[in-house]
């Protein structure tokens, strides 16, 4: 009795995994397809905008345009209070209850939140640089003095970028790819590339500042599209609807995500912080590039994860444990697959690579090698901390980020005043090969979901049908 029971579940189990590897495959592709484009579109010309740059700038100034985005950066992620990670989650599981009031009532709560506090964090910074300035008088020149016009033109960016990270959460849980990465990741550097190249063109002397000063506008540009793109997006759901609030609910979730992404933030730029303060702007600059030209490796995976991470949360909302493992699979090795082509090109080719920001930029290929093995692991352990954080487990996944985050911090400190750029990568891949693996017993544990791209264990279990 108990063996007609198995196989019937195993008949039922099959029958339903046809169909839901259909779904899952359809949304995938339509999803994945526009992520990959778009993401491959917008890699392209990240790398353009930063070559471009880098050969009009000069190895100084690309140093401290390179610099620059990165404190920027680092001043976003609080401003944001992990509102981005938690629109992603908490929209698609509303999605599936058809909860248009929360949705409203939390993207109205998250830009106010957002907006105030990267407001604070942008007037704050122009204090502190702007006081800066006038402590030097007239001592600095007008080297320090242009400095000090690169950091305001970048500070000034964080109140839109902030809100255009938001929007993009938004767009991204409503499985809308395409426009939640175009704006940024294709529209931005267009107009900053164009921007730059009319100002040379006219005659202008270019450097750090004046970069700054185009990357700023064409923020303020896509912010604009972006937010008119979400709006005809939501309209027609929400405009007759009174939002609801949970906002205590909220903050506490995204309090928790944001310690994750300053933790991601910490184990990803860190290294070129420390650089920049430790070993000069300059070197940082070369360091940058290496570091920027490595997150090539991994970047499929980033593309389809996109599409992924509503797909999980919606998954788990369900209690779809199978469909949630596919997902995971399907993703994890497709990119896998294309890091492992991405970091053989890098062995191959890497130097030549660097040699298109400028001769000097070559001095970074050790480091580029070590990096990319660092994204190729992480790119081999799968979409772990998305699956972490969009099944609750973002928690214990914090405890993990954070011991990770010191081990990356003690590392660098350590190994950068002595090696330079190849102790910064060192302290960067040590870091990424602790956390992923760590994270992926997190996940195997609890929910239950294997997210190596190939595993011994899973290929058994497939055997059994149980993730096929």
């Amino acid at each position: 009795m108990k063996l007609g029971i198995k196989e019937g579940s195993a008949s039922s189990a099959s029958t339903g995994a046809g169909s839901i590897r259909t779904l899952i495959a359809s949304r995938l592709g339509r999803g994945g397809g526009a992520s990959f484009l778009i993401n491959s579109v917008g890699m392209g010309l990240a790398m353009l905008l930063q070559i471009a740059l880098a050969r009009l700038l000069g190895v100084q100034d690309y140093g401290i345009y390179a610099f620059v985005t990165t404190v920027v950066t680092f001043m976003v992620f609080p401003a944001k209070l992990g509102f981005d990670t938690a629109t992603v989650k908490l929209v698609s599981a509303y999605r599936v209850k058809g909860d248009w009031p929360l949705i409203k009532g939390l993207l109205r709560r998250s830009n106010q939140i957002g907006f105030t506090l990267s407001v604070l964090a942008a007037l704050i910074g122009i204090a502190v640089v702007a006081l800066m300035d006038w402590g030097r008088g007239g001592t600095g020149g007008s080297e320090a003095h242009a400095k000090t016009i690169a950091y305001i033109a970048g500070f000034a960016a964080i109140p839109l970028l902030t809100l255009a990270t938001l929007r993009q959460s938004a767009l991204q849980a409503m499985k809308d790819a395409l426009f939640a990465q175009m704006p940024e990741k294709i529209i931005r550097p267009v107009l900053t590339i164009g921007f730059v190249a009319a100002l040379g063109a006219a005659g202008v002397k270019l450097g750090a500042a004046m970069a700054l000063l185009c990357f700023a506008i064409a923020t303020a540009v896509t912010y604009v599209i972006g937010a008119i793109v979400l709006k005809k997006r939501i309209g027609p759901q929400t405009a007759a609807v009174k939002p609801n609030y949970e906002t205590r609910g909220w903050l506490r979730l995204s309090s928790s995500l944001m310690i994750n992404a300053g933790m991601y933030l910490i184990l990803g730029q860190l290294n070129v912080l420390m650089m920049g303060f430790m070993r000069g702007e300059t070197e940082s600059g070369l360091f940058s590039a290496a570091v920027r030209l490595a997150v090539l490796v991994s970047f499929m995976l980033t593309a389809v994860n996109m599409t992924a991470s509503p797909l999980v949360s919606e998954k788990y909302a369900k209690g779809d444990m199978a469909g949630l493992q596919r997902v995971c699979l399907r993703t994890g090795r497709i990119g896998f697959a294309f890091a492992a082509v991405v970091f053989a090109y890098f062995v191959v080719l890497g130097h030549w690579t660097l040699g298109l920001f400028g001769p000097e930029f070559t001095k970074a290929y050790p480091s580029l090698l070590i990096l990319a093995f660092g994204q190729l692991f992480s790119a081999y352990c799968g979409q772990n901390g998305t699956v972490a954080t969009m099944t609750g487990r973002q928690n214990a996944l914090t405890k993990v980020l954070i011991a990770a985050a010191v081990v990356n911090a003690a590392l660098n400190a350590l190994l950068i005043p002595a090696m330079g750029m190849l102790g910064g990568a060192l302290a960067s891949t040590l870091s990424i090969i602790v956390w992923n693996s760590a994270a992926v017993l997190l996940v195997r544990r609890k929910p239950g979901v294997q997210t190596l791209a190939w595993a011994p264990s899973l290929s058994f279990a497939r055997k059994r049908g149980n993730y096929s």
